[in-house]
């Protein structure tokens, strides 16, 4: 694992220590989960903005239209 140096301000450092204690984490264990949970949410982003044209050409606007039309192909 390699080791990096970065500085963040004293509120977000703060913030990094309270979240370790109270999810019983490490530091450097909370930063790469929220890395994570931000590369998720951009693939999330990324995957919302391809279907969202063939969405569009099928009439389904909202996530029940997305939800009854699901029913209707099972």
């Amino acid at each position: 694992m390699k080791t990096v140096s970065f500085s963040i301000d004293e509120d977000t450092d703060q913030g990094i220590t309270l979240l370790a204690k109270q999810t019983k984490m490490s530091r450097s264990d909370v930063v790469r989960s929220m890395y994570a949970r931000l590369r998720l949410e951009k693939t999330f982003e990324e995957m919302q903005a391809q279907a969202e044209p063939l969405l569009t050409k099928l009439g389904l606007n909202s996530e029940d239209d997305i939800a009854t039309y699901s029913k209707t192909k099972s």
